[in-house]
């Protein structure tokens, strides 16, 4: 195969790349659960190391058969230690990332600076390039499982721990000794009790006896019942009127899904129970344990009490400060798409004086498009497009003007130094908007472009 197409896949199906893929699917599927901690935590990036290269020049491949392997692998593995960098080292970047992967699956990417200890695997992905896999009907064997499934296993394995590990919280019923029961679905056992009005609770056996108790058994009659497709509780004294007891508000719950990485974010089931002084209401609400109510009508989220998987939920947005720069500011997602137009522009400009024909300029249309998604939309809404056109355009306008890779790495730290300053620059100023970060980080972008296009000549 002397394609770059056929050498992006001989890449992919090299052995050593198989067994990074195969390393990657079972240490996040069973190793990480069985044995959770450091090793298993960077295994995973080491494996991806290896894997993410070749896997990115397969999908480079297959939409611009015409480029030249060499270059497109030096690009590829840049792409992919800049971009893992990124993530890693950043908040937003590792936001950008989650809201990405969450277009295939529900994921959650975390900055730790502690995970570039496998960026010098990303020379044993260089090694594999330029040893394809041998034997051509046993290369094709492969492609036919390692393409699909490395996409699987890339996506699949993003999140940092497996979904089918976390707790889902789903029944509460009182027994027959007037014990309250929780009932969840998840690793180990899977029922606690408390006898002391969910003060305290144990690990117990699902009880053969109980049954939910919606409503107070003395005194004026309370009734409580859940609100379906929501984190609600709704109480009624006999009114019929049916107000909040209890909620979580939308902006709250778009948080712990994103957390939690999943959409289980709902209350189930829920059981009253009478008290010295009152009475106590336990709601089941999935993914994020259980509810309670106190005899003073205050309410606790108190996660998964007395089961093996007691972890604490977590902190509502509402009760978390707001940092200085709010999380969906579009300053990186600009950053990331003007320093590709730079990154675009100096080799477009080199292929259009050496003759090459005026599509390459085509590549700034995604570019200026992303951009315009990001400043109009939510940047994470246009996550997925502002970090397919910041990579690509640039990684075909470079490989397409044969740029060495020396040349990639230098021009890449000058726009993101460049773009580094202008943000700064915006920050230090009184007017914070928009239309102020533009334009500052357009002039970043054009006082560095001179000194891109002398380190790529």
């Amino acid at each position: 195969m002397n394609t770059v197409r056929g050498r992006a896949f001989a890449w992919l199906a090299h052995p050593v790349t198989v067994v990074a893929l195969a390393l990657l699917i079972v240490n996040d599927h069973v190793l990480k659960a069985a044995y959770p901690g450091w090793v298993t935590g960077k295994l995973s990036d080491v494996a991806g190391m290896v894997l993410a290269p070749p896997l990115l020049a397969a999908l480079a491949g297959l939409i611009a058969p015409r480029l030249a392997f060499r270059r497109l692998a030096v690009v590829a593995i840049v792409a992919v230690g800049a971009g893992f960098t990124f993530v890693k080292l950043w908040s937003y970047g590792a936001e950008l990332a989650s809201a990405t992967w969450s277009l295939l699956t529900p994921s959650l990417v975390r900055a730790d600076p502690t995970d570039l200890l496998a960026l010098p695997f990303l020379a044993v992905a260089r090694w594999t390039a330029d040893r394809p896999a041998s034997r051509r009907w046993l290369r094709a064997l492969r492609l036919a499982v390692v393409l699909p499934v490395a996409l699987f296993g890339v996506a699949a394995t993003s999140s940092d721990e497996p979904r089918e590990s976390s707790p889902s919280a789903r029944v509460v019923t009182v027994g027959g000794d007037g014990g309250l029961y929780l009932g969840a679905v998840g690793p180990g056992r899977n029922w606690s009790v408390s006898r002391d009005g969910a003060r305290t609770w144990v690990e117990a056996e699902e009880p053969s006896d109980a049954e939910p108790v919606p409503c107070t058994g003395r005194g004026p009659s309370v009734c409580y019942r859940v609100v379906s497709g929501e984190l609600a509780v709704q109480s009624d004294r006999g009114d019929a009127r049916w107000p909040d007891s209890w909620r979580i508000d939308e902006r709250d719950r778009r948080g712990l899904e994103k957390v939690y990485r999943t959409g289980d974010l709902s209350s189930v089931s829920l059981s009253v129970v009478d008290v010295p002084g009152g009475h106590v209401v336990v709601v089941a609400n999935g993914r994020d344990g259980f509810a309670v109510r106190d005899r003073l009508g205050v309410w606790t989220r108190i996660g998964f009490p007395g089961l093996p998987a007691s972890v604490a939920p977590a902190t509502l947005a509402s009760l978390t400060p707001q940092p200085e720069e709010e999380p969906d500011s579009p300053g990186f997602a600009l950053a990331f798409l003007i320093g590709g137009l730079v990154l675009t522009a100096v080799p477009v400009w080199r292929l259009w004086q050496s003759g090459a024909g005026v599509w390459w300029w085509a590549l700034f249309l995604p570019l200026n498009a992303a951009a315009v998604l990001t400043v109009l939309l939510d940047p994470t809404v246009a996550a997925g497009v502002t970090l397919a056109t910041g990579l690509i355009c640039p990684a075909v306008a470079m490989v397409g003007a044969r740029v060495r890779a020396t040349s990639v790495l230098g021009a890449f730290l000058l726009v993101a130094a460049a773009m580094a300053v202008s943000f700064l620059l915006w920050l230090g100023i009184s007017d914070r908007e928009v239309g102020s970060m533009v334009v500052l980080m357009a002039l970043g972008g054009a006082a560095v472009t001179p000194a891109v296009a002398k380190v790529m000549t």
